[in-house]
């Protein structure tokens, strides 16, 4: 393009059926603008027509332009708000690691209450879902925190054993 913001005027247009006839080059400071063909006509009362209008009219995109395709929602009526509800967290990870490391029967009813927790949040119970949650975390907490203590008593025992049991044997 030569000149991006010059205006032209529309090529000249005869009686004959709507043939075109060739022009001259018009002639500018700097060169001479040759003749565009295939453009469209412009429409009433818009001259000189935009870059890209007639393109955007036929379904594609001006220059620089973007095509948007998706789903267009209409609202009637007063617009209502809509609250977003969070899920509650079901601990099922942690459930499974105390069950299996910390504190076997503290672990089965977390796992449990982390179910219960699931069957709310997909029911849409909010409140159930959260008291359930609430449970499962307290008891995960209890059997990681039982689970810490039986390990450390247990290696302070072991450790304890060997030493007594070195010192008797050796002596």
């Amino acid at each position: 393009m030569a000149d991006a913001g010059a205006s032209y005027p529309p090529p000249a247009y005869t009686d004959k059926g709507g043939e075109q006839q060739p022009q001259q080059p018009q002639q500018q400071g700097y060169g001479f603008q040759p003749q565009q063909y295939g453009q469209y006509p412009p429409q009433q009362g818009q001259y000189p027509p935009q870059q890209g209008q007639y393109l955007a009219q036929a379904g594609y995109p001006a220059q620089g332009g973007y095509v948007h395709m998706g789903t267009t929602v209409a609202v009637t009526g007063q617009p209502t708000m809509m609250m977003v509800q969070s899920r509650a967290n079901d601990y099922m990870g942690l459930s499974i690691f105390t069950l299996l490391c910390c504190c076997l029967p503290l672990g089965i009813a977390a796992i449990v209450s982390s179910c219960e927790t699931q069957d709310a949040n997909n029911a849409g119970d909010i409140n159930r879902a959260q008291s359930a949650s609430n449970r499962a975390k307290l008891l995960n907490y209890w059997a990681l925190g039982l689970g810490i203590f039986f390990w450390v008593i247990g290696v302070i025992l072991i450790i304890l054993y060997f030493v007594l049991f070195a010192s008797i044997w050796w002596g």
